[in-house]
């Protein structure tokens, strides 16, 4: 019966009890009580391990002990009076500095007596249970536990002095008559000595035995600097009671005094719960402290930065406080505060990096200075546009400080004399008569000023919140209907100028106005004194504050001027008010409201923490009622926890992110001690976020200057959703007319945490957005606790993904059997246009070399088929362009006789060999086509330096032929100095004069590779003139010769004769003749399926593109030499132009070189079976895989026709499938619109990164240069989405599932949803992350602190934090961004010219910055 029961306990149990992830790990619990202990301890390793020795234990404690003994001696020493104070602080310094030098010194022997160190590190390094190993209480393993190694030797001398220094000051601050100063009984002052003697061993413990584990840990220091932290926790105590020793006075000094010794009692708990900050993040906190509520600046985003803002802002401070006069004060006050509000750092780095090598490392890795391939640095046009923008507004406003004061210079002497000379108090000042103030500060200016103050307050308010879709966060915008509409509109841009140039004049005239109206009480003060000093620092602050933060002080001025009216026009009493100077009363307004945003942004926290833990059915649990009831019992506390983490700007911890709330270290806000974008976790899905980042960042500083954000202040954190990405955009610092942002990009739905708080996401925002209109909609936001509040939308032009499964359409039969065929007519269309491209760049680099300015037409070559002329329609060649495919060979049968004498003649001709294997018969030299040849030498290279379509050349070279023959010679003798000489001493593209492709029609080119062996003895001769072959003609009356082509040899190698130096110019590189391992009956069998009606059109239409694209390179060349032809001259030109294109249609040997090379290409690629592929032989194809042969390896070799014989093949997958699933083409025309898509706005290819896609081959030179338009395009699917190539294709295979899919990326508009994050419930994650990770190391998956929760977003928070404690696949540096009108781009400027040679050798190997076309890249990741 019993075991029954126990059953159904077990088996009801599940149903009744709330399965939880566990906080910590059971394995995890000693070591993290052990860690307590010893960070309670400073360090002292009490419990190490069950198995150490009981002398370990005593010798641990004997030696810790030193210190709270020797500093007890000497105070009871003094207490008694037998020595004086400061023998008793000098002789106990010196005394534990001795203590410390000689317990290091002995550790430091008896660790190197044996040399074990680094295998007693390695026995400590930890495990869980450690198994520690002594010999003896002097043995080398027991001390190098007892005193841990220091990384440099010379620590021992440096910590020994610092712990003689902090014992000698504890003797001075802990004393018991130290602690009677403040009215305390005797026992209270004994209890502090007695924990102060504890906390003094605690903190000096370190220096001597050790690192301690600290939970407050930023980032590892070198040098042992970490050790140093403690200590100087407690010098900071001492410090402060010295100085209030010295001014008693001082009223502030004696309540941080007594500040000071509270935390100094609490110092052991607060280093155990981690509150008080190490060394690095204390001195770049107070430093960020100081800029923000010193000097009225704003926190930055790197820790160079951060020194630089704050020597300059401590240096305009003194430079504002020895103005000899009140004017001259408040004049550079005026002009410090515009210049410190302005990003002078990036400025000076951008304008003078390049030059000056001191300034380089500003730059930082992703630098934008001096741009890769000449083009315009935008950093340095944007700043030159910010400085012709701020040079006048700063002569503006120092013209109106001066304009304002200087006429009034007699009125503040008169002042300065009555305060000075009456030596009486405030209110006897005010009651002086004598003077009138002028009529600026007379109380109806003031009043005017703030007036318009406030009324421009209120519109900014209201015009803000109403472009929210919620207002307040609260209610549903009624109005957000027309946001687009407004947003559009020139009047927010209008609005947001007005706000960052007039606002900030206003608030400096009001300030004016409001400081001098009461000058008696500025000067009140004795001049050069440090309470003047303190009186200057709101003065310096208000004024550099109105240029920082424009808006936040257009509310704090509204404030002061409302209270300033009610205490100057009622008779209401407002306490001390009218006794401080007005920037004093300024400045507590403006603490109020920092320190008041601050206060409630946590106790939002707070709350959120709670409801969420309520709302949130699986987060419901008996701990968290008991939590949340602990919570309001002890609500004093937990609100002074929070007075507290608000002064000092430190996050609020909630500890493992339940409703325990601590607090924790002060740190700059940026949470993070490394420079933003550092690292990733970079995947494939990165390049995603990198390409919309810009876009992204540009349209939000749209709606941050517009107001559609709010007011927005640097550590806020925003949340965009597109899609299945998430970006998340921090704001790093903000100015005058800029900012910084940092962008992180978000693993893609990869775990069911991510899925989960993903969908209350777009749940949120599809409510706020979606349902805006729709009836019976609520007027209220139903996700009010969430973390979560939707803002706006935003049109950015990004990627939408689309993935489909293929089954059905890739291994239908109707696909797989017309993929060979569209292969192979997208291989000779991709050949057509890679030669006409690659001719248009290469004319460019080399016949216009003494035009080396750059226009939009040369320079983009991928923009080269869009430019091109159409095809025009020709009578004398039938090639139909609305013709079908099937149906091209019977319409031109039929229209054979409609064609003129000529061409009837051409086609007989041509018909004897259309296709099959019988075209490999080329016909040349026939005297019934072209006349009469005449016998000349066959010309080695075209003269790169003439122009096909100009006749002078031709008329130059006839009248001077010695010249010519000479050139002829120097150029033969200069191929016959190399074993195998090039195919072409310059591309084919350069040939002769227009005259030539008329008077030498008839000649051949020579290219070495193929051979053409003539069938009849009539035909060439060979002479082998310095071992390099000539061929001549010997009649010139002869028989047409039928040459058969063969592979032979690499010493019997000829060039093929092409019948006109157009055919040349478009037949394919002789080098891919060169060593095919392919015997020519292997080429025979697969003739048969050469697409010989579409060649046809093809050799049509880009044969007329050439021509036309040479004959407006002539035009022009002709222009710019003044020199003007005739119109008969014109006349004849254009005929010989359609008489070339006749002649190039019907070149056999064009025709026969491309059969043979798509023969080549078919063979490697699809081999000799002619059946249709298989599904998987088209999708490893498609991906790079091309089945093995002796001739793949040949082709990666061939880099260029290996890469269009890929491209080749993928645009004819795509076609196939679009054949099968929209139908097939109709005609040629409807064929090349496809294909011209394809080639200029698709990139087809697989969406990883492949080693098999780009094969590794040496970068020897080639004949075609490596600089063509080929190159131009995207190599890779990351390369395609970064150069935002309009449209990408890929084909994948699901090994799981074994189906094929494809990859579908579109580049368009996208509707991106942005939202507000709670910027402290994000740092308390962040700090609750760090801790738990690095102090109680767990780091265990399924923790409870990484598990879902959607209210509060803990998985993406966890997800977005900077590495290693996060893991975001994208991080970007610091963005910058100013005034729209200011940032340029490249869409704005003229293409930049080429830079000079050498150029940029520098940055050669730099990572390519992120679309500079948007933005430019900040300084600051250095």
């Amino acid at each position: 019966m019993d075991d029954f029961l126990t059953t159904a306990r077990l088996a009801w149990a599940p149903g009744r009890v709330r399965m939880e992830s566990p906080l910590v790990n059971s394995y995890k619990k000693p070591f993290i009580l052990r860690r307590l202990i010893e960070t309670f301890f400073g360090g002292l390793r009490l419990f190490a391990s069950e198995d150490v020795p009981v002398y370990i234990f005593l010798m641990q404690v004997l030696l810790f002990s030193g210190v709270p003994l020797l500093c007890t001696l000497f105070i009871a020493l003094e207490h008694h009076g037998h020595v004086t104070l400061p023998q008793a602080v000098f002789s106990n310094a010196a005394v534990c500095g001795i203590y410390a030098f000689l317990i290091q010194g002995l550790a430091f022997c008896l660790r190197n007596r044996r040399s074990k160190s680094r295998e007693i590190e390695q026995m400590n390094l930890a495990t869980d249970e450690e198994v520690l190993l002594f010999d003896s209480p002097i043995g080398s393993r027991t001390w190098a536990f007892l005193i841990r190694e220091k990384r440099l030797i010379a620590s021992i001398f440096v910590h020994s002095i610092v712990c003689g220094i902090v014992c000698g000051s504890a003797v001075y601050y802990i004393r018991p008559r130290t602690i009677l100063e403040f009215n305390v009984s005797w026992s209270v002052s004994l209890a502090y000595t007695i924990v102060g003697l504890i906390t003094v061993g605690s903190g000096v413990w370190p220096l001597i035995g050790g690192p301690t584990p600290e939970p407050a840990m930023y980032r590892p220091l070198p040098f042992d600097l970490a050790l140093l932290s403690r200590p100087l926790h407690i010098l900071i105590c001492v410090l402060i009671y010295h100085v209030h020793v010295v001014y008693p006075q001082v009223f502030w000094l004696s309540v941080l005094d007594i500040i000071c010794h509270l935390i100094f009692i609490f110092l052991l708990i607060l280093w155990l719960l981690g509150v008080m900050p190490p060394i690095d993040a204390l001195v770049f906190w107070l430093l960020e402290q100081w800029i923000v509520v010193g000097l009225g600046g704003s926190p930055v985003s790197s820790d160079g930065h951060l020194i630089a803002y704050s020597f300059f802002g401590t240096l305009s401070l003194f430079n504002v406080a020895t103005m000899p006069t009140f004017d001259s004060k408040m004049i550079v006050a005026a002009g410090w505060g515009f210049f410190l509000s302005l990003d002078i750092g990036w400025m000076v780095a951008s304008l003078l990096s390049h030059h000056v090598k001191f300034l380089t490392g500003l730059s930082g890795k992703y630098e934008e200075t001096q741009p890769i391939g000449g083009k315009i640095s935008l950093r340095r046009v944007t700043c030159r546009r910010e400085l012709v923008f701020f040079l006048p507004l700063f002569i503006a406003v120092m013209a109106t400080s001066m304009g304002i004061h200087l006429p009034n210079m007699e009125w503040y002497r008169e002042i300065f004399e009555a305060v000075q000379g009456a030596n009486a108090t405030i209110e006897d000042v005010k009651k002086l008569q004598f003077f009138q103030r002028p009529l600026l500060f007379e109380d109806y200016a003031r009043n005017i000023t703030g007036t318009a103050i406030l009324v421009i307050t209120a519109l900014l308010l209201i015009l803000n919140e109403f472009q929210k879709v919620y207002l307040l966060g609260l209610f549903k915008n009624p109005l957000y209907a027309y946001h687009k509409k407004i947003q559009k509109s020139f009047l927010l841009y209008i609005v947001s100028q007005f706000l960052q140039v007039g606002c900030p004049f206003i608030s400096m005239l009001f300030l004016h106005q409001v400081i001098t109206a009461e000058l008696y009480l500025q000067v009140t003060p004795v001049p050069r004194t440090f309470t003047h000093l303190l009186y200057t620092i709101p003065v310096v602050r208000c004024f550099r504050g109105i240029w920082q933060f424009s808006q936040a002080y257009f509310i704090q001025l509204s404030a002061f001027f409302i209270l300033d009216l009610i205490y100057r026009e009622t008779d209401l009493s407002l306490g001390s008010w009218g006794s401080f100077p007005p920037a004093v009363r300024i400045f507590f307004i403006s603490m109020s409201y920092l320190w008041g945003i601050r206060f409630l942004q946590r106790l939002s926290t707070v709350i959120l923490f709670m409801l969420t833990s309520i709302l949130e059915s699986k987060q419901r649990s008996p701990r968290i009622w008991f939590l949340i009831g602990f919570n309001i019992g002890l609500l004093p506390i937990l609100l002074c926890v929070l007075a507290v983490s608000t002064i000092t700007a430190a996050p609020l911890l909630p500890l493992f992110t339940l409703p325990i709330f601590l607090m924790g270290f002060p740190r700059p806000l940026r949470s993070w001690p490394y420079p933003v974008g550092r690292a990733s976790n970079s995947c494939e899905d990165s390049i995603y976020y990198e390409q919309l980042t810009p876009h992204v960042v540009f349209a939000m500083h749209n709606l941050l200057q517009s107001g559609s954000l709010g007011l927005v202040e640097p550590g806020e954190h925003f949340l965009l959703r597109f899609e299945d990405r998430f970006l998340w955009i921090q704001i790093l610092e903000c100015g005058y007319t800029f900012q910084y942002y940092s962008v992180k990009g978000l693993e893609l739905q990869e775990t069911s945490c991510h899925t989960a708080e993903a969908s209350r996401v777009d749940a949120n925002f599809s409510r706020a957005f979606d349902n805006h209109n729709a009836d019976g909609a609520t007027h209220l936001n139903p996700h009010t606790a969430h973390t979560l509040t939707p803002l706006a939308q935003i049109n950015v032009l990004g990627y939408s993904d689309t993935r489909n499964v293929l089954t059905g359409v890739i291994d239908s039969p109707d696909t797989l059997k017309v993929v060979n065929d569209y292969f192979q007519k997208a291989l000779l269309y991709i050949m057509f246009d890679c030669i006409v491209n690659r001719s248009a760049l290469l004319r460019n680099s080399y016949i216009e070399v003494e035009r080396r300015t750059s226009s939009s037409a040369n320079s983009r070559s991928g923009d080269v088929l869009k430019s091109l002329p159409k095809l025009s329609r020709r009578t004398e060649v039938h090639f139909e362009e609305g013709v079908p495919l099937n149906d091209m060979e019977e319409v031109m049968e039929q229209n054979k006789d409609q064609v003129s004498t000529t061409s009837g003649r051409i086609s007989q001709l041509s018909s004897k060999a259309p296709s099959g294997r019988s075209s490999r018969l080329a016909w040349i030299d026939d005297q019934r086509l072209y006349g009469p040849r005449e016998e000349i030498s066959p010309p080695s290279s075209w003269d790169d330096t003439e122009d096909p379509l100009d006749q002078s050349s031709s008329k130059r070279r006839k009248q001077n032929p010695q010249r010519n023959e000479d050139i002829m010679n120097a150029k033969n003798k200069d191929r016959t100095q190399t074993s195998l000489p090039p195919i072409h001493s310059k591309p084919q593209t350069f040939l002769s004069s227009m005259e030539d492709l008329t008077d030498v029609s008839d000649k051949v080119q020579f290219l070495p590779g193929i051979m053409y062996d003539s069938s009849s003895d009539d035909g060439l001769e060979e002479r082998v003139v310095g071992g390099q072959p000539n061929l001549t003609h010997r009649s010139k009356h002869k028989s047409p010769a039928k040459v058969n082509v063969r592979v032979i040899s690499r010493t019997d190698l000829r060039t093929p004769i092409y019948n006109s130096p157009l055919s040349a110019a478009l037949a394919p590189s002789s080098s891919w003749f060169l060593d095919l391992p392919l015997e020519s009956e292997m080429i025979d069998e697969v003739q048969d399926n050469f697409p010989h009606a579409w060649f046809k059109f093809l050799l049509n239409h880009f044969g007329r593109m050439y021509v036309e694209n040479r004959s407006q390179h002539s035009a022009d060349s002709k222009t710019s030499r003044s020199s003007n032809s005739s119109g008969p001259s014109s006349t004849k030109v254009g005929g010989d132009k359609e008489d070339q294109i006749q002649r190039m249609q019907y070149d056999e040997t064009l025709e026969e070189s491309y059969r043979y090379i798509i023969g080549a290409c078919h063979v490697i690629v699809l081999g000799l079976d002619n059946h249709p592929p298989t599904p998987m032989q088209v999708y490893k194809t498609f991906s790079g895989e091309i089945p093995w042969s002796m001739a793949l390896d040949w082709l990666h070799k061939k880099e260029l026709l290996y890469e269009l014989i890929l491209k080749a093949y993928r645009v004819g997958v795509k076609l196939a499938l679009d054949h099968t699933l929209i139908g097939g083409i109709t005609g040629w025309a409807e064929l090349l619109t496809s294909l011209d898509d394809y080639c200029c706005n698709w990139y087809l290819g697989p969406d990883v990164r492949s080693n098999v896609e780009v094969p590794a081959t040496s970068r020897t030179t080639a004949s075609y240069m490596r600089e063509d338009a080929e190159l131009a395009k995207p190599k890779s699917w990351p390369e395609a989405v970064r150069k935002e190539v309009p449209n990408l294709f890929s084909l994948g295979y699901n090994a799981v599932k074994g189906v094929f899919t494809s990859h579908l990326l579109t580049l368009g508009k996208a509707e991106i949803a942005v939202g507000r994050l709670g910027a402290e419930t994000v740092r308390g994650l962040w700090a609750s992350l760090m801790m738990e990770l690095l102090y109680l190391t767990n780091d265990d998956d399924e923790r409870y602190s990484i598990q879902a929760q959607p209210g509060l977003l803990r998985n993406l928070t966890v997800q977005a934090a900077d590495p290693p404690l996060g893991y975001p696949i994208f991080s970007s540096p610091p963005l910058r961004l100013a005034l729209i009108w200011l940032n340029a781009t490249y869409e704005q400027l003229p293409q930049s010219r080429v830079g000079e040679e050498g150029e940029g050798d520098e940055w050669g190997d730099e990572e390519e910055s992120l679309s500079p076309e948007i933005f430019t890249v900040s300084d600051k990741s250095a």
